[in-house]
């Protein structure tokens, strides 16, 4: 009997995996966090591909509204992870903003069922954070993980702007060199050490190819025939024979020119010895941070693997106010078709701060090309959601030279359906004080109601330069308004804080009498004429005794002002050993008892 097996039963083929849902779409997010729908512009910024792509954005058109909704909608559809997003601003407080907005909106979508989850993942695969951090921040981050690599301990030190100013002020206090073209004070030299090391940093140049640019500009301006002669030598040149007619009147000002530039030749040194400091002191300024992060990214390529894999979003805040050493930072990370998001507006830029560019969002399209070699896609908005229409209006034709002459597209901002008709107002006045008077008037007339209450509205006063805002504040405190003076500026012009100022400088530097008599003479002294006279004659005497002591030569007793001896003598030596009572100087002046008082209080409190 033959046996008969069952045939065998083919193995049963896998199921087709179930197709992911559609992505959803802006206007759909939107919706479902209860957001107002998205302008056309906004949604073709939002659902825009993961290329680079440049936003123009008019001010107040929600430029931050939107790049948080491009993050949220690149997370829905699947593009990247919340930790794969890094955006970069310039403050920490729209740092903070942005990543507020961009938090709260993945966890409202997470809760709506709004995310995308792959097969196999864990329930947390999107429970990650985007990174958004200022540009100085993302700058420190690269130095302190690689900048072993160029002689750089990652413990290495921030200075904040005081600490680099004392470290500057040593250098230049201790400076021995030739600086017979530099004609300044010690604190605005130490101001220009600091600047031209920024400017430096913030331009990837060193100080060596800043002294051949120099020096080959002084040598064409002496080979001017108004400059001066051939064989003319210093940094002011020589009288040299004028070429032509006229030409005379203008040598002194080529000479003047070129003693500027040989000044400036003579700072550098001390920016190098100031550079040399702070690497003994391990220390780093902001400018360092960046500079040395961009020459990381041009030479080390595993950083850049590694940044890239680390950030497939990049957002970039207030575009056009980046430097050089920021731009060649960035495209060193993220060129080549990475997804780079720029946002900026040509007409609300800083340029030369920092080394700004106005050429900047020009250059974007060209610098950051798609993944295909074409420039990058450009996108606008231009929807304002801040003012009403009549300020639009008045906005708009102010601007409209610089939209005729910018190079970048930057259309004309348009009111928001809802906005109201607005009204703006110019007048013109006499005095600051007449204007401000005007100013006061005005807003108190919008913050109370007719019936006294407050009206529940905020109102800000710009000021052309910080001189305005004390009398501004006063006219506003007159009229019964509240008033917060914004902005370190005004508060260093406060009388209490410009005293306390004045307090430190006289503590840490004793030689600083002109801070003394601002205490002297202030409102917490008083000192008059007569008692000021009779201090400045009893330090001069302190001084005398001292240098009879020592050895030195004593002036005349009766020389009431000497030159030499005032630059060497200190009002602050002369508080902490105030005359005996009864003194009297050889013009028979003595302090009076007020004053004596008031001086042992001040010399008490330093």
């Amino acid at each position: 009997m033959r046996s008969t097996s069952a045939p065998a039963t083919e193995p049963a083929s896998p199921s087709p995996p179930a197709p992911s849902p559609p992505a959803p779409s802006a206007l759909q997010i939107a919706r479902a966090l209860g957001q107002p729908d998205p302008t056309p512009e906004q949604q073709a910024v939002i659902e825009a591909p993961l290329q680079p792509l440049l936003v123009v954005a008019g001010a107040g058109s929600g430029k931050t509204e939107t790049m948080a909704a491009r993050v949220v909608w690149l997370v829905a559809a699947g593009q990247v992870r919340p930790e794969q997003v890094l955006g970069l601003t310039f403050t920490r407080k729209a740092a903070g903003e942005l990543s507020e907005r961009i938090r709260a909106r993945l966890r409202r979508l997470r809760s709506a069922g709004l995310l995308p989850r792959a097969a196999g993942t864990a329930a947390d695969d999107l429970e990650g954070e985007a990174t958004v951090c200022t540009y100085h921040a993302f700058a420190g981050r690269i130095v302190r993980e690689h900048g072993l690599r160029l002689g750089v301990e990652p413990d290495a030190r921030l200075v904040s702007q005081a600490a680099a100013w004392q470290l500057a002020s040593e250098v230049v206090a201790a400076w021995d060199g030739p600086m017979g073209s530099v004609e300044y004070a010690v604190s605005t030299v130490t101001a220009a050490v600091l600047d031209l090391a920024g400017q430096c940093a913030e331009h990837l140049v060193d100080t060596e190819r800043i002294d051949d640019l120099l020096a080959s500009r002084i040598e064409r301006l002496l080979a001017l025939p108004y400059g001066g002669s051939a064989g003319s030598t210093g940094s002011a040149g020589s009288a040299g024979s004028v070429g032509r007619s006229g030409s005379s009147a203008l040598r002194p000002k080529v000479r003047d020119l070129v003693t500027r530039l040989e000044a400036r030749r003579q700072l550098l040194p001390v920016v190098q010895a100031y550079r040399r400091l702070k690497r003994e002191r391990d220390s780093l300024d902001f400018g360092d941070q960046v500079a040395l992060a961009a020459e990381l990214a041009a030479s080390v390529p595993q950083l850049v693997a590694a940044e890239r894999l680390r950030a497939r979003a990049v957002l970039l805040d207030e575009y056009q106010d980046t430097s050089h050493a920021q731009l060649v930072l960035l495209h060193a990370l993220f060129g080549d078709g990475h997804g780079v998001s720029a946002v900026g507006d040509p007409h609300q830029s800083i340029y030369g701060w920092r080394g700004a560019s106005a050429g900047t969002l020009q250059r974007f399209a060209e610098r950051f090309r798609d993944t295909s070699g074409q420039p990058a896609r450009a996108l606008a908005l231009s929807t304002s959601w801040r003012n009403d229409r009549g300020v639009l209006d008045a906005a708009n034709a102010v601007a409209a030279p610089l939209h005729a002459q910018s190079r970048v597209f930057a259309p004309l901002l348009s009111p928001r359906p809802t906005a109201a008709a607005g009204r703006v107002l110019v007048r013109s006045f006499e005095t600051v004080e007449d204007e401000a008077r005007a100013i006061a008037e005005h807003l108190g007339a919008l913050w109370w109601d007719a019936s006294g209450a407050h009206a529940q509205v905020s109102a800000a006063v710009l000021c052309r330069k910080r001189s305005q805002f004390e009398v501004i504040e006063a006219a506003l405190r007159e009229r019964g308004l509240p008033v917060e003076v914004v902005g370190l500026g005004g508060l260093l012009t406060t009388p209490e804080v410009s005293d306390l100022l004045a307090a430190l400088h006289v503590v840490h530097d004793p030689t600083r009498g002109d801070r003394l008599m601002r205490l002297l003479t202030g409102a917490g002294v008083r000192l008059g004429p007569r008692d000021l006279m009779a201090f400045g004659s009893w330090s001069r005497e302190l001084h005398r005794r001292h240098a009879g002591r020592s050895g030195g030569v004593e002036p005349a007793p009766d020389a009431d002002v000497v030159v030499d001896e005032v630059d060497e003598s200190s009002l602050v030596e002369a508080l902490d050993d105030l005359p005996p009572p009864g003194w009297r100087d050889a013009q028979g002046r003595s302090l009076s008892a007020a004053g004596a008082r008031r001086l042992a209080a001040l010399a008490a409190t330093m």
